[in-house]
């Protein structure tokens, strides 16, 4: 954290090393859906009549299932059809989506920037999504980790705004946003398993700047690095993450021929 003033990277450096960094709690509603979704006696009834407790979640719902990704030939128009045609995980990633975007991505000075780093992670996300499905290898996880993966960031902004704030001093992003990237990895695990999502997750995220034995950590860092290429108009430039993951040229391309798609999603949902 070099260029911090001092007394703020101790105050910092404390609150992570005593577990007292504020962590935001999964919205109420969010928090039931993956309760619920991992019961066995889960149905689309149920999952429906929680959904209606919470207008806004409902309305993002709604909206999100006609996006590019989601939609079906035929616009739906209730829960009810949502849910039966996109199943029930598919419901708790968008209700992550959404607690994500209103309750985490919201940073006083920062809001451009963090408005961004939602997109990113939600362009990750569907990415990992679509990497997960070449693989055939657990696409729930995958979009989890995906748009997750930045989440530590916003959250040392903010710990640190306020810090900056109680000695009456300016945050400066200079020195704010390289704290944050050197940070957020770590964080963000920490965020995941006070929402109690799998600790595989948590890992992944962990280590998703290091992902070298990680078979999460390394498809995270693939759509890290597809959504930042895509998203620049750049050469995607990390075959080694596709080669660990026996991916070929020609599935990377498959992939990133998604891109389209993504971000119109992207722009549906953020």
């Amino acid at each position: 954290m070099t260029g911090l003033h001092p007394e703020i990277q101790r105050r910092f450096a404390a609150l992570v090393a005593g577990g007292d960094l504020a962590i935001p709690l999964l919205p109420e509603v969010a928090s039931q859906v993956m309760v619920l979704v991992g019961r066995p006696d889960c149905d689309g009834r149920k999952l429906a009549d929680l959904l209606h407790r919470d207008p806004a979640l409902t309305a993002h719902v709604l909206r999100m299932a006609n996006s590019p990704i989601y939609a079906a030939a035929t616009k739906v128009v209730s829960l009810q059809q949502i849910i039966g045609r996109l199943g029930f995980s598919a419901i708790l990633q968008l209700a992550l989506v959404v607690a994500s975007k209103a309750r985490i991505f919201q940073v006083t000075g920062f809001e451009r920037e963090v408005r961004e780093a939602f997109r990113h992670s939600l362009a990750a996300a569907l990415f990992a999504q679509e990497i997960a499905r070449m693989r055939r290898t657990t696409v729930d996880e995958a979009f989890i980790g995906g748009l997750l993966h930045d989440i530590g960031r916003p959250l040392v902004l903010q710990a640190l705004v306020d810090l900056h704030k109680q000695l009456g001093l300016p945050a400066d992003p200079m020195f704010v946003r390289p704290a944050a990237d050197v940070l957020h990895a770590t964080v963000g695990g920490t965020l995941i398993e006070k929402w109690s999502l799998p600790a595989k997750i948590a890992t992944a995220v962990r280590r998703h700047h290091a992902p070298e034995g990680n078979e999460l950590a390394t498809l995270i860092a693939l759509a890290d690095a597809l959504a930042h290429a895509a998203s620049d108009a750049q050469p995607f430039s990390r075959p080694d993450l596709a080669g660990a993951l026996d991916l070929y040229p020609e599935d990377v391309e498959q992939i990133a021929a998604k891109s389209v798609a993504i971000f119109e999603t992207v722009e549906a949902m953020a």
